[in-house]
């Protein structure tokens, strides 16, 4: 029984090293950018307003120290795919809200359209920001005092040191979901779990919601779009994939097990080491087969001689 608890124990040992590792290779990871063809969205697919996006403005005057700024707990999780067509002013911009959960995939595919009514004369192009509800807040407040004539300038930033400008202007999602000066785009992102790193101090919503922006007009980001001259039509497409997620405590898995085989492997080969000088064997007297037929030789001569 001991030879086999132990084999067991060195087997199960294994699986749990190997295990987590193998899991990790063979899970598919939400990726920051996509190519332009994987938004898989069947033509017929539409919008459901209210329930799966909401359409926000920036003439909307949402502030993000606004205690009275009504948050919209009502949308649903964004479980399936949707097609929006969404009007951009000239100097202006607008955001489709989204309630983006864990479990899912999500990949943007936009493409900045001129509007029939207001032909442009170069090529529209435009930015594309993906953003949580707090520089959404920001980012709102940027535009509000760039129409007012006293917003942030691109030259404001150079003495704010790298640290601190996320106190002043707003930041993409993961310091990676900006997408500027272009005509089309198209990225994907996935939640590592549904927790919000800000904290406000009139209360935040019960769940996260999350902004994806179109802007038309020239924001304080130095590599952003200077905005063009007439309005656009920006086609949105949102494709909505399962998303395989490991659970939590395969994170614990992989930090602990390191040490722990530093521990356990050494004693393993301490213990084995020494038990093996206590095994006892029945010894056997064996005659070695020239001093056999020597004897036999003797006892035949003595006979002999006598």
């Amino acid at each position: 029984m001991s030879v086999l608890f132990r084999k067991l124990l060195a087997s199960g040992f294994t699986l749990a090293l190997i295990l987590p590792l193998i899991t990790i290779m063979i899970t598919p990871i939400g990726t920051v950018t996509a190519s332009s063809n994987d938004c898989e969205v069947a033509p017929n697919v539409g919008v459901n307003w209210g329930y799966q996006a909401n359409l926000k403005s920036l003439d909307d005057g949402n502030f993000w120290w606004d205690p009275w700024n009504e948050q919209d707990d009502d949308l649903d999780n964004l479980e399936s795919d949707l097609y929006a067509e969404i009007e951009i002013p000239r100097n202006g911009g607008g955001a489709l809200e989204l309630a983006l959960v864990t479990g899912y995939s999500y990949t943007f595919c936009v493409e900045f359209n001129p509007d029939p009514d207001n032909q442009l004369n170069g090529t529209p192009k435009g930015d594309v920001y993906l953003l949580t509800e707090s520089n959404w807040g920001m980012y709102s407040n940027e535009y509000s005092m760039y129409i007012d004539g006293y917003g942030m300038r691109e030259s404001d930033l150079d003495w704010i040191p790298v640290e601190w400008r996320d106190m002043a202007v707003f930041l993409p999602f993961r310091d990676t979901h900006a997408y500027e000066n272009k005509q089309s785009i198209s990225f994907s992102t996935a939640l590592d779990n549904d927790k919000t790193g800000w904290i406000s101090w009139f209360g935040e919503s019960d769940r996260p919601t999350y902004y994806i922006v179109f802007d038309n007009w020239n924001n304080s980001r130095h590599s952003d779009s200077k905005g063009v001259q007439g309005d656009m039509i920006v086609q949105v497409w949102i494709d909505v994939e399962d998303r395989l997620t490991l659970p939590k405590f395969t994170a614990y898995l992989i930090v602990g097990i390191l040490p722990i085989a530093c521990i356990a492997i050494p004693l393993l080969l301490h213990s084995r080491y020494h038990a093996t000088g206590l095994v006892n064997q029945d010894e056997e007297n064996q005659i070695v087969p020239l001093l056999e037929k020597r004897d036999a030789q003797l006892n035949t001569d003595e006979e002999a001689g006598n």
